[in-house]
């Protein structure tokens, strides 16, 4: 009975180091029980036309999938639902500096208006390096900051214009940013070229060398555009999966529209258009 016993205690302490482990390489639920038991600051949000609306968090709200602890640009939202899945929102920076991704856990938000214009700015720290590991080892480590990011979203009918201030990275050695633009991969399903024509999507396509892209949503009637003055070079991918291994359930969910800036400069402007019509 004794042995029995200590079997079973042995097999539950086991079971819960693994756990605490898995939670500390990739942390998941501590931000989700943070969120209940923390007063979080609530979203800025800017209205648009025909149920859409767009927030933005201080916080990595919504904790979601691999990047639950990562900040998020804007969360696109069609009556009350985010439509983001597993992606990085619109208009999140990722900075490459010494072979290594950066991304923000930190950030300061704002809201102002002005006339028929809503501004939501963020100022990202880049305090987070990405490392392309699977578990057991840590894929996001929080370290020194490398730099900041300030964004302002200019958001006007359905369009955002989306102003960086680069300046906050002058003591980093980088070699180039991207600006992610990503919702669920379940919802928008293919790309377009400015014809409308489609696109389909893999994980990652060769750069695209136009001005303006989209990336479409067919059930939900909806389409984001992004465009600028073909400074970048531009992505479109699309991954979504769900599968278990031994130590858990893993799934991805994510479109979007990428962009490469090379050039070293103090600011960069580019543009997000929502389209909603009909769905398909």
């Amino acid at each position: 009975m004794h042995r029995k016993a200590l079997r079973n205690i042995i097999f539950f302490i086991l079971v819960f180091a693994f756990f605490a482990y898995k939670e500390y390489a990739a942390p998941y639920w501590r931000y989700h029980i943070e969120t209940l038991i923390t007063k979080n600051k609530p979203p800025y949000t800017a209205e648009l036309a025909n149920g859409l609306a767009l927030e933005i968090y201080s916080d990595a709200r919504p904790h979601v999938g691999k990047i639950a602890g990562i900040q998020k640009g804007l969360i696109l939202k069609q009556y009350g639902k985010d439509l983001v899945g597993e992606g990085y929102g619109l208009g999140l920076p990722l900075v490459v500096a010494n072979g290594v991704s950066w991304l923000a856990s930190e950030a300061k938000i704002g809201k102002f208006e002005h006339g028929d214009t809503t501004v939501l700015s963020k100022l990202y720290v880049l305090d987070t390096q990405e490392h392309d590991v699977q578990f057991p080892r840590r894929r996001y480590i929080k370290t020194r900051p490398v730099g900041t990011i300030r964004i302002d979203y200019l958001i006007y009918q359905n369009t955002i214009e989306v102003n960086a201030d680069l300046k906050g990275l002058v003591d980093a050695d980088f070699e180039y940013v991207y600006f992610m633009n990503e919702q669920s991969g379940k919802d928008f399903r293919y790309g377009l070229n400015p014809l409308g024509q489609k696109i389909d999507l893999i994980q990652w396509q060769a750069p695209i060398p136009m001005a303006m892209l989209g990336i479409h949503a067919p059930r939900l009637g909806i389409t984001f555009w992004v465009r600028d003055n073909m400074e970048t070079l531009k992505y479109l991918g699309r991954e979504t999966l769900a599968r278990w291994h031994w130590y858990g359930h893993e799934s991805t969910n994510w479109a979007g529209c990428e962009l490469r800036l090379d050039n070293k400069k103090p600011t960069f402007q580019y543009f997000i258009k929502l389209d909603n019509k009909t769905a398909d």
